[in-house]
């Protein structure tokens, strides 16, 4: 039971990475078109987008847990400089 539980487990991870791994680069395209429509000062655009290269430069290392959370936090700036 427990090697099947094991096996279970290791396959999940092994077939969820690649699914994981492509919605950075959507997130990406999603803040490169947020940058051209929503209105930002030079300090707000600049922080948005050292946000999405960094996050991106996290993706290209494999770190896509925090890849994603470094891109979320620029499409955040974007919505809630949106909203104004």
């Amino acid at each position: 039971m427990t090697k099947q539980l094991w096996l279970t487990a290791v396959l999940t991870l092994a077939f969820s990475a690649p699914v994981l791994a492509g919605h950075c680069p959507k997130d990406a395209k999603a803040i490169d078109a947020g940058l051209k429509t929503t209105q930002l000062g030079d300090t707000q655009k600049s922080e948005v987008m050292a946000l999405r290269d960094e996050g991106m430069k996290q993706h290209d290392a494999g770190q896509h847990s925090e890849a994603e959370k470094t891109l979320a936090k620029a499409m955040r700036m974007l919505l809630e400089a949106g909203k104004m």
